[in-house]
């Protein structure tokens, strides 16, 4: 990606999260870039391209923070699957613009994020059905039936819990008691 389009990209992210998806004009980033707007529409096409963009981008911080999380092949299968889970919620309370795409009225018409989002959604499957199979090999994990479908559970578990999580501001008040979830979770499908 070039310079610009990647400075583009970082002050759009900015503004989207400041002012919200519907609140913000091209224009708006533009100013905020000090660029013609045309700029933005060459190396984006759309605002929602844009936007799509931006929260692209966060999930792939997301990505980078999770592969170091599941290249961890020392520790223990539990302890990877706990730290997957903290440190997705951890990274996610960052992440101001896909936190919009989980508002009820962004969702109902703003669907053009969905394939992003569902690409990560998919991603995540992938790495913790290989979590579970590497923890039954060495035995640390017992785990019968249909191991995608507990993958899929897991990481719409864990969704379930954002919109409350980050929109409703409930993270500070719940991150204490996020051992004992994790602990509840991972203890059933222990050896």
């Amino acid at each position: 990606m070039s310079k610009i389009k990647n400075q583009l990209l970082e002050i759009a992210g900015t503004t989207f999260s400041k002012y919200g998806y519907y609140k913000t004009a091209m224009e708006d980033i533009a100013t905020a870039a000090q660029k013609a707007k045309g700029s933005l529409y060459y190396h984006f096409g759309s605002k929602e391209l844009l936007f799509e963009a931006v929260v692209l981008d966060e999930l792939n911080r997301l990505k980078s923070e999770l592969v170091q999380v599941f290249a961890d092949t020392d520790s223990d299968t539990r302890e990877v699957l706990r730290n997957y889970m903290l440190k997705r919620m951890e990274v996610l309370r960052y992440a101001p613009n896909y936190q919009e795409t989980l508002r009820p009225n962004f969702y109902e018409h703003y669907d053009f994020v969905n394939n992003v989002k569902q690409g990560m959604i998919e991603w995540e499957v992938s790495q913790i059905m290989q979590l579970i199979h590497r923890g039954i090999e060495r035995g640390e994990l017992e785990l019968p039936g249909d191991h995608l479908v507990y993958s899929q559970v897991l990481v719409m578990l864990l969704q379930g819990l954002e919109p409350n999580f980050y929109l409703k501001g409930e993270y500070d008040r719940l991150e204490a008691h996020f051992d004992n979830l994790i602990t509840v979770i991972t203890k059933g499908i222990s050896k």
